[in-house]
Parts: structure tokens; sequence; C-alpha cells
């Protein structure tokens, strides 16, 4: 029988360290990239602001939190956009047409720009990396601050009555 007032030392990793070592030693995965960033992310208060972690993380496991922020609506923001880093774009630029610049969705085109704009595409992808977690897209409204909630919450009303919003 264990002692309870006695806790076991929980590892750092399953893993053996001469395993780990390896692992080290040798390239990375094509996904890794995405894999490092998807999360599932968790936002922590601490001492010096507010902490990003994978949620399997923390201080008291040892963990080195990937951000943190002196104020929580920015941790929000970063909380909303982070697993969008390191994904396959969602949009991409395609042909120049008479229409303008095609917009790749996939293999099918999206629709079409008057001008390119490599940073609008960019932008489009965080947005839909948002709008796809509904847990990025709680933290974004969070981070809005109770006014433009509230508005968000009328426009959506009216929105979902088949008013215009």
């Amino acid at each position: 029988m264990t002692n309870p007032e006695s806790p076991v030392p929980q590892p750092r990793n399953a893993f053996r360290s001469d395993y780990l070592d390896l692992l080290h030693r040798q390239d990375e995965a094509f996904f890794s990239a995405e894999g490092e960033s998807a999360g599932p992310w968790a936002l922590r208060p601490e001492d010096n602001g507010h902490a990003l972690y994978r949620v399997w993380e923390g201080r008291e496991h040892g963990d080195r939190p990937e951000a943190v922020f002196r104020h929580r609506d920015v941790a929000l923001l970063f909380l909303a956009v982070w697993p969008a880093v390191g994904r396959d774009p969602v949009f991409r630029a395609g042909e120049h047409a008479a229409e303008g610049y095609e917009v790749l969705g996939g293999a099918a085109v999206a629709g079409h720009l008057r001008s390119f704009s490599d940073e609008l595409l960019q932008a489009a992808h965080v947005a839909a990396a948002i709008v796809r977690s509904p847990r990025a897209l709680a933290a974004l409204i969070e981070a809005a601050g109770p006014v433009v909630q509230e508005k968000v919450g009328q426009i959506l009303g009216r929105s979902a009555a088949g008013g215009s919003g």
C-alpha cells in the first residue's frame, strides 16, 4: 500500500532518455511543424502574466510556456491564432483571370481578388483556422471585451432572425 503523504514523482516524459536522445538526432517528420503548433492550448495565470501552454504542460511539470503576455486579452489573441501557424494554407493564389486573381480553396476557385495580396490570403487562412475551432473563436470573442461581445450578440441575434447584420 502506498503512503498518501508521499507523492510519487512524475516523469517529465514516458520515453527513456536514451530513446529521446536518438529522436533529437533525427530529421523532423514531414508534418511535425503542424504538430508543434496545433495544441490544444491553455492559458494559465502566472506571477508575470498569462502563460500559453499545451493543455498537458505546466510550470508544475517543469515546462516553459510557449509565450507569456502581460494582458489577458493579448494572450487570448495568440491562443486563438496559434493553431493556424505551421498548417498548410487554406487559401492560395491562382492564375490571373479576367475577374481578377483567383483565390483557390483546395483545388477549387473560391473567388477572385481585383489586386493580388499575399497578406490578405494569409489573414484569411488565420480567420479560417479560427472559425474551425470553437475554442479559438471563443478566445477571440472574449479578447474583444464586454462591449464588443454585446454588439456581436446583437448582430448574431438579428442575423439569425433574418434581419440585416
